[in-house]
């Protein structure tokens, strides 16, 4: 494939060494990808905790061919940390997540994401994504695509006991109130509610509670229970 960004960085003498970002702040999955890459000889990786750093880093030296951002790391506040990242690098940023919604990774590329990235992808195939954005391509995994299409539904691959706790949401409910009705611990109700906003692609439970009724979720699940 023909490279149409140019030129690739050249350091430490190596004139095909490609600059890689990688954003994460789970401390042993950024050093494993960063050594696993290293080992390649062609990939120059460093790593940032979170969107502020990694931006200042961005503004200190050159741009990086890629910046992998995990969907989770500090700052990001839905996308817009992801906005920052991709304006502060003038593009070459893909997420790089154990688990996303295909919404979330559909809105990350509306806004000029280069693709998403799972952190279970093995290391060549992690090297040829790599190198496919750094070349001004995009990069989905076959098989995480496969997987979407026969997981993903109307809601946004909600659980239906998600769904449950998100009507819950709407009316009003607080987490202790939401395990009472539901029989849940409160523990349980917020590890359910952060997976919401995350499959929804939003940082808080008030904008879960907005896209639920922008995406009609309610009545999806009013016909639903109308049906129980």
């Amino acid at each position: 494939m023909t490279d149409v960004r140019a030129p690739v960085h050249a350091s430490h003498g190596h004139p095909e060494e490609l600059k890689v970002l990688v954003v994460d702040d789970h401390v042993l999955v950024a050093e494993t990808t960063r050594a696993a890459l290293r080992a390649e000889t062609s990939f120059e990786v460093v790593l940032a905790e979170d969107v502020e750093s990694a931006i200042e880093m961005i503004r200190q030296g050159e741009k990086y061919d890629v910046v992998l951002l995990d969907y989770d790391v500090p700052g990001m506040n839905g996308l817009r940390g992801l906005e920052r990242i991709l304006e502060a690098n003038s593009g070459g940023v893909a997420l790089f997540s154990g688990a996303v919604s295909f919404r979330v990774v559909e809105r990350a590329m509306s806004h000029g994401a280069s693709g998403f990235i799972p952190k279970t992808l093995p290391l060549r195939v992690l090297s040829h994504a790599i190198r496919l954005i750094a070349t001004g391509e995009t990069y989905l995994p076959a098989d995480w695509l496969r997987w979407v299409s026969k997981n993903e539904g109307e809601e946004f691959g909600l659980k239906p006991r998600e769904t449950s706790v998100l009507a819950l949401l709407c009316e009003g409910y607080q987490n202790k109130e939401i395990g009472r009705e539901l029989g849940m611990t409160e523990v349980i109700v917020k590890m359910d509610v952060k997976a919401i906003c995350r499959k929804l692609g939003v940082s808080n439970r008030t904008q879960a509670v907005i896209e639920a009724y922008k995406n009609d979720i309610l009545q999806t699940q009013a016909t639903r229970w109308s049906r129980n």
